[in-house]
This record gives C-alpha cells, structure tokens and sequence, in this order.
C-alpha cells in the first residue's frame, strides 16, 4: 500500500509498530476500540494535508523495505555479532581472508543495488518516465540480481575465514581450559528443585549429593544449581548448608537470564560470570521502557478490599539486575495470572519471558531468549556438554518455565512431594492440563516414590541406565 502511496490504519502492536517508526504513513488505533478504528479512517479521508503527508512520507521510504535493503541490514547485523561457533569445534586454521573476500566490501556492493531503488513522489521508480531508463533497467535485472548473489557469497567466504582466525586469538575468559570440570564429567546433575523455602532446596541437594556421593568424589559426575535466586542469594543459601561454591560446576541464577561458574582461582572470587552468555540472550531485551512498563503495571495491582488500596506487587531493586527484573507479590492470591501479563507485554511489543516463582510470591521478568532450558542448551554451545548426559531434578510442578525443563535429550528425575502447593496457584490459571504437555510415557522421565531417600534417587538412576555396577 504504502507503495502506492496510501495511508494506512494499523493496530498499534506486535509488528505494525516497528513499520509505522520508519515510514510514518498513517494512524495507529486500539484493535479492541472500534470507535477509535472509525475515527481513524475518516480522519484520514477528511483532512487532506493528513492524507498527502502520510502518503509522501510513505512513497519517500519504502525503499528502506526493499529486498536490497533488508540483505544489507541482514549481513550488517551478522557482521556485527560474535561468531557462535561451538569453540571446541573450532580449528586454528590462520588462513587470511582475501580483500575482495572481506564482509565490507560485500556490504559495499549490497550498498550500490539499494541505491537503485529508488522512489518518487508518484510511487514510481526514478526515471520510470523515460523509457530507455526503463528497458535499461529490466534488462539488468539479471545482472542486479547475480551480483547480489555473489557479494552474499562472497561475504559469507569472509565471514567464515574471519572466524576460523579469532578462534585462535581467544581471551582468556572464553578459552576452553579455563573452566575444564565442565567437560571432563561422564555425567552433569542439574538440581532445578523449585521449592517454597531454601530449607526444602537444601534438603534435597544433600540428599541428591549423598546418593552419587561415591561418584562425586571420584569427579565423574559434576552438578549444576539452576534456580530463580540471584547469585547473592546462591550463596547465602550454599553457606547456610554448609558448602562451598566449589560442590558445582556452574550456577544458572535469575531463572536463566544470568550464568556463572565457581571460580577456580581464589582471587576472582567464589564466583565467575559468563558474559559471553548474555550476548545469546539480549535479544529484543526491552531494558529501561521495559522496566517502566512494568512499574506502571505493578502499581495498577491493589487491593481494594483494604481502607487504604494496598499495592499488592511492589519492585525488588535489589533482586534486580541487567537482565532480570524482580518484583515481591504480598499477597500471592491477588496476583492476576501469568498469561494477563504476558498478553499486556505483547501488545505493546515488549518481548520478554515473564516467570513466576516461588509459588507466585516473586516475579522475574527475563530476556524472551532466556530460559534455563536455554541455558543447558548454551552450555552445548559453550563447551560441548553432551546433553544426553545431564539429569536434570525437578519436582511434581515448580515455576511457570517448569515445563520447560521436560522433554529434550537430558533425562528427568521427578521428586515426589516436591512443590506440589504450586499447581493449586499459578499452574492453575494454563488453559490446558500440565500433563498433556509432559511426556510421561518417555523413558528418559522417572519418578522417585513419595518420602523418597537417596537409596530411592539411586534406584531412579538405575532405571535411566546410570551409575550401573
């Protein structure tokens, strides 16, 4: 449409909003007010400077959509990111990349097709009154199009040379000797146990640690505690039991949004964060106006039961980080449902993963990448962790990514008892059955007896065909 020079009226969410930001041809309305929709179309048709306005700035910039223009933006973007190679796939292959090979000299040739298209105030192409531009033009279409094949090719040639060569130049936080418990386990143990009280987590982990005590000790099996809490909060609940940083290889802290691993030299501390992790995760991350949306959504929850109108959730600052914020739920039987919030944040084209946690008395809002199912699936990437080795422990339910933890190449242990208050709450509010999405049939899931023992984690293993003789 805008092509041809009309204005339009569109809804403002989802994409619409992104496209009306660059070409600034036409209105935005409510899909759900229907007199807005009206008021829209004929305030359109009856202010005619309002029409040629949108219908100029619309014929002025479509160009930015054209094919040209998205493979320029497209190869920009990749050039720009860190190569996500799996590292220890990589070889040291010091071959230099050609001049013609390099990714700017591609972008360059994307650069002189775009400025062909261009557009005039008509909607027609410039010089498309003369008729020789025209034939000239149809008659190089083929020529256009080879030549964007090649720089696509050409650059693609460059780009994989230029990662070949920065994998032997690799800094010392992201070489593959520097975290090696990681990979030289037979088995990883992720302790995912979502429970109300880091009393119940604790009891759990050292029952969990007791059943594989034999192999712990020998260094075949490594574990990895991946939960809603911060690193702070990881370790206040590691001194309160009594162990050190050094029982896991890693730590999967803000339910995904935040990576770390036990330091191996004392000065950097009892913790080492993995950076590198964040750049697979910023994605669409709506940071300072996603938090505001988000205060504003929280102070519009009170309780009007109350003289006063209480506000029910309130922001946690202090939980808060880069990537996740937190917010503290009063009272956890007043809190809308997880879907509510989700459909408010997409319909102002917000991308995030909202998660609730600890039976709905703490909220974490997270890059829409994060996850901790992603983050086991990082760890692939990172450091060629065989997922069919891991064995992931949950409970009966847990937080709202719960159902995200089943399933896949890892092997699942479920706790009996554990956390079964969740699904009366915030599990209750799905519109479908948590076992339809649950392969309980799969033979990498097992359950563990209710009262269950470390003799019982044992047998739980046994039936996965591990820790035999």
């Amino acid at each position: 449409m805008s092509a041809h020079g009309l204005p339009i009226v569109a809804t403002k969410n989802g994409g619409p909003v992104d496209i009306h930001r660059v070409l600034d041809n036409g209105l935005l309305v409510d899909p759900h007010d229907q007199l807005s929709i009206a008021d829209a179309l004929l305030k359109l048709v009856a202010d005619k400077q309002l029409w040629a306005r949108c219908r100029q700035n619309g014929l002025k910039n479509i160009h930015l959509f054209s094919w040209p223009e998205h493979c320029k933006t497209y190869l920009s973007r990749i050039a720009g990111c860190k190569p996500r190679h799996p590292q220890w796939q990589r070889s040291n292959d010091g071959e230099e990349s050609s001049e013609s090979d390099s990714p700017s000299d591609s972008l360059r040739d994307i650069q002189d097709i775009s400025l062909n298209l261009k557009f005039s105030l008509d909607g027609e192409k410039s010089g498309a009154g003369d008729n020789d531009s025209t034939l000239e033009s149809e008659g190089n279409a083929t020529d256009r199009r080879s030549k964007l094949e090649n720089a696509v090719l050409a650059w693609s040639k460059g780009i994989l040379k230029d990662n070949r060569k920065s994998a032997s130049a690799a800094d010392q936080n992201t070489s593959t000797g520097k975290f090696p418990a990681l990979r030289r386990r037979k088995h990883l143990f992720v302790i995912a146990v979502d429970c109300d009280s880091s009393e119940n987590l604790l009891e759990a982990t050292k029952v969990i640690f007791e059943a594989v005590e034999k192999e712990r000790t020998e260094g075949s099996i490594g574990f990895i505690l991946s939960t809603f809490m911060t690193i702070s909060e990881i370790h206040a609940f590691l001194v309160s039991g009594g162990l050190t940083p050094n029982a896991f290889d890693a730590f999967i802290c803000n339910s995904g949004s935040d990576l770390y691993y036990s330091a191996i030299n004392p000065e950097d501390g009892p913790f080492v964060i993995d950076f590198y992790y964040h750049s697979h995760i910023e994605y669409r991350w709506g940071g300072e106006g996603l938090r505001k949306t988000l205060l504003r959504w929280a102070s519009s929850i009170m309780d009007q039961k109350v003289e006063n109108e209480e506000q029910i959730i309130t922001a946690d600052e202090q939980l808060s980080t880069n990537y996740c914020y937190a917010f503290r739920a009063k009272k956890a039987a007043m809190v809308p449902p997880v879907k509510e919030l989700r459909k408010l944040l997409r319909i102002q084209a917000l991308r995030c993963n909202v998660i609730y946690c600890q039976n709905t008395a703490r909220i974490n809002v997270i890059p829409v990448l994060a996850s901790r199912s992603q983050a086991l699936r990082y760890l692939y990437v990172r450091w060629g962790v065989d997922l069919s080795r891991m064995i992931v422990f949950v409970g009966e339910c847990g937080d709202t990514d719960y159902e995200g933890l089943l399933g896949g190449l890892h092997k699942s242990v479920i706790l009996k008892g554990v956390c079964t208050s969740a699904s009366s709450n915030f599990h209750a509010s799905r519109s479908y059955p948590l076992l339809d999405v649950m392969p309980v049939d799969s033979p990498n899931i097992v359950h563990t007896p209710e009262d269950w023992s470390s003799s019982d984690i044992r047998n739980a293993l046994d039936k996965l065909g591990l820790l035999k003789g």
